[in-house]
Parts: C-alpha cells; sequence; structure tokens
C-alpha cells in the first residue's frame, strides 16, 4: 500500500466517523463488518467491540431484520423507523435507512444501514398533534358550556325543589328516584368541569385550603359507592397540616377524577388506599410540599398506557372520554406541582400528586 493510499484510507475512515449518523455495514448473515463511532451512542458498545456481531444482539427489532433481509435478496432501499424502550421510560425513536450496496462481481452480498434518533422532532410533531387537539377541544367545550350549563342549572335547581316537596309529603320512594337523576346530571356538570379545562379557563384563584378537609369531602361523596363495589376505602393523613395555596374547586374536582378512577378500575371489589403527608423541603431554602398518594387494587396498566394516559381523547375504558386525566395533569401544573403514576400488571396503580404549600408570586 503506498502512502497516498493509506492516507487516503485514512481520511475515509476519519470522514465515517465524524458523520452525525451511526453507520454499519452487514453482510448476508445480518453481520456487522464495519461500524463508526457514531454507533457507539445507540448499541451502547464501542465500534471495534461490535464488529462480527449479529445485528439481532444490537438491536433486537424484527421489523429491522426483515427489510435488511430483503434489501439483500432483492436490492433497493428500505426505511424504518424503531421505537426502543429506555430506562427513563420515554421511548427512543430510531430512523433506520437500509440500502443495498453494489460491489465488484462476485463478491459477497453487503447492506448499509444508517440510524438516526429522531425522538426529539417526533416528541415536537406529537406536541404540535396535541396542540391541535387542545384547540379544537376549546371550541367544543365553549360551545358545549353555553349550550348545556343553563340547561343543567335549572334542572338541579328544579330536581332539587322536586324533591324537598316530595319529601314533605312523605314519598321516599320518588325522593330515591329523584337522586338517581340528579346524581346523572351531577356526572353531566362534572363533564363539562372536564371540557372546561381545555378551553382556555382563566388561572386558579388561589385561597388558603385545608387539604384534609377537600380531600375528606370528596372521600364521603364516593363512600356509598365504594360500598356498592365491595371496595375497602382506607385513608392516613398526617397531622399537623398546613393550609396550602390551591383553587379548591380544581382541586377537589382533581380528586374526584383520580378516586372515581380508582373505583372504576376495581369492579370486583378491593382496597383503595388514601394517604396524604407534608414533604419537607430538600434544601433549607426550599419550599414545603403536600404529598398524595391514590392507590387501587386493581388489574394495573401496562408501559405503552401508563406513557398515555395523560393524553387527551385517550381512555382505556369503554365509555371513556379520555379527559379526565389530562384535566388532573393541567390542574397540577397550574398549581406548580407534579403527577405521577406507578402501576403493576396484576398488582395495581398508584397516582402521586405533589402541590406546593405556597404559591410563587407574580
Amino acid at each position: 500500500m503506498t502512502r497516498k493510499d493509506g492516507m487516503e484510507e485514512q481520511l475515509y475512515r476519519v470522514i465515517i466517523d465524524t458523520l452525525p449518523y451511526a453507520l454499519l455495514v452487514l453482510d448476508r448473515q445480518l453481520q456487522i463488518v464495519l461500524c463508526n463511532r457514531s454507533c457507539e451512542g445507540f448499541l451502547e458498545k464501542s465500534a471495534q467491540a461490535a464488529g462480527g456481531d449479529k445485528l439481532s444482539t444490537l438491536l433486537a427489532h424484527r421489523d429491522l431484520q426483515i427489510q435488511a433481509r430483503a434489501v439483500l435478496k432483492n436490492g433497493g432501499t428500505k426505511v424504518v423507523e424503531l421505537y426502543l424502550d429506555s430506562t427513563e421510560g420515554i421511548p427512543t425513536v430510531l430512523r433506520a435507512v437500509v440500502t443495498a450496496l453494489r460491489l465488484e462481481a462476485g463478491a459477497p452480498a453487503c447492506c448499509l444501514l444508517l440510524l438516526e434518533n429522531i425522538s426529539e422532532r417526533v416528541g415536537l410533531e406529537e406536541q404540535l398533534v396535541q396542540s391541535e387537539k387542545l384547540a379544537a377541544m376549546g371550541l367544543l367545550a365553549q360551545s358545549m358550556a353555553h349550550e348545556l350549563g343553563n340547561p343543567l342549572s335549572i334542572m338541579t335547581s328544579t330536581l332539587q325543589y322536586v324533591r324537598d316537596r316530595l319529601g314533605q309529603a312523605g314519598s321516599p320512594g320518588l325522593t330515591d328516584a329523584i337522586d338517581i337523576i340528579m346524581e346523572s346530571v351531577n356526572q353531566m356538570h362534572e363533564l363539562l368541569l372536564d371540557l372546561s379545562g381545555f378551553s382556555g379557563a382563566p388561572r386558579p384563584r388561589f385561597e388558603a385550603t385545608d387539604l384534609r378537609r377537600a380531600l375528606a369531602q370528596v372521600l364521603a361523596l364516593i363512600q356509598r359507592e365504594a360500598e356498592q363495589r365491595h371496595i375497602q376505602l382506607l385513608r392516613q393523613f398526617d397531622d399537623p397540616f398546613p393550609a396550602c395555596q390551591v383553587d379548591a374547586r380544581e382541586v377537589k374536582q382533581l380528586f374526584l377524577n383520580l378516586l372515581k378512577n380508582a373505583l372504576e378500575a376495581m369492579p370486583g371489589g378491593g382496597k383503595l388506599s388514601v394517604t396524604m403527608g407534608l414533604v419537607p423541603p430538600a434544601a433549607p431554602a426550599g419550599e414545603d410540599k403536600i404529598r398524595i398518594e391514590i392507590a387501587d387494587t386493581g388489574p394495573g396498566m401496562s408501559d405503552s398506557e401508563i406513557r398515555s394516559i395523560f393524553r387527551p381523547f385517550y381512555s382505556t375504558k369503554p365509555k371513556g372520554t379520555g379527559l379526565g386525566l389530562p384535566f388532573c395533569r393541567r390542574v397540577v401544573e397550574d398549581h406548580g406541582g407534579e403527577i405521577t403514576v406507578d402501576s403493576r400488571l396484576g398488582v395495581g396503580s398508584t397516582f402521586v400528586v405533589t402541590l406546593p404549600v405556597r404559591q410563587s408570586e407574580g
């Protein structure tokens, strides 16, 4: 090899290693013949150590292997998007381009595989789609709130009047029927509240609120339903407890949504555990926070379901609207808090809400 050939080979290698894409050359058995340094970030293995490995051991993606074999057999180019799970729970999205390499006659068949991490781009596209959905949701919410809000208020007040008169007349059977109708009307009110959360509603009105009392009131509302479903309610509130600056109406709706979801997750009965406590600040100058945990013993959720439950219109229920949990997240974020979920199939789900005790000024 001449000095010129050596310099050219070194130049080619430098160019390959500085490419912003992971580059791999695969033989007919889908073994790695050559790869550049950018592959190390994708394969979690050095380029030198990856040589000779099977593609399936580094990227266990069936569709990619199928397309690579098709290119080796028929030539041409194939494009595949790969969704890979990561330890952070956020999937990594790779764009894979597989191209047949034209070599001299008699040489073994090879193909070129280029990998590009497009997770950020996909994330931005999803955010745009969600923004468009929320804008459409806002228009729908405004229309529904206008068309249904006033009639529902009239129905509620009229039913209350009829119920009181029937009670005075000694007709307990009819008053029970009125209670059932009023419960349905209240459910429609709850749906309107969910919808209004996406219609450009005003900022929360923060005021000092006893969160223990607010949560206890919501637990009293669902007590009867829990008994009917054979669900045991367990509650543990820390004491003493400071008042928290929140929008009481929105926070009560937040609690109600999470508790109703927990009840509906246990149609055959179970346990619903509710805990609330003060979280000391991590730093001396930090702020106190309130931590609320709502845990059920339902069937739990898969990883893909957990990634989607806070998206508008996504629901695992046959007749679900997919608005309850997005509303919850919006309320928590407006309060400067955080909502997370931990779920295991066959064990149950735990939703954790963390709210600051005091709101920052401005």
